[in-house]
């Protein structure tokens, strides 16, 4: 009976880590074009759209205007973005909701930049939950 009972667990395992990683693999999908959408609102200068439909928490932690004058001078002086790539993401799903973190390595028309989204499932898409980058542009231009 326990060579049984092992056997079934151990099929359920992989049922269960195929099934997650399915949807892993989604979710990734999704969290990547949201990525591509936030810098298409980001080179048409779209800002109060990206703020509008972020995440509550996000907008309960800096004002409008705030967000607006921070995301105006990214794209001034940074520029619209040439080329942004992957570097790296992190799936966490938990009893509270899922959340994914994308790390990119991004190219804009001034400088480059390394960008983190922190997005969080909402309904059927994600609202952004963080966003943070780095550039020496940003500093020194």
């Amino acid at each position: 009976m326990s060579k049984r009972l092992f056997a079934l667990t151990a099929i359920l395992t992989v049922v269960l880590t195929a099934a997650g990683g399915c949807g892993a693999t989604k979710d990734l999908g999704v969290a990547n074009d949201a990525v591509t959408r936030f810098h298409g609102q980001l080179d048409s200068q779209d800002f109060a759209t990206i703020y509008s439909q972020a995440d509550q928490r996000f907008r309960d932690s800096i004002s409008q205007p705030d967000f607006l004058a921070f995301m105006n001078a990214v794209h001034t002086k940074l520029g619209n973005v040439a080329n942004a790539s992957r570097k790296g993401f992190f799936v966490n799903y938990n009893t509270s909701g899922t959340q994914i973190r994308l790390t990119y390595a991004t190219k804009f028309a001034g400088g480059d930049g390394q960008e983190e989204f922190v997005w969080v499932k909402s309904g059927d898409g994600l609202a952004l939950l963080g966003y943070h980058i780095n550039s020496m542009a940003l500093i020194t231009k």
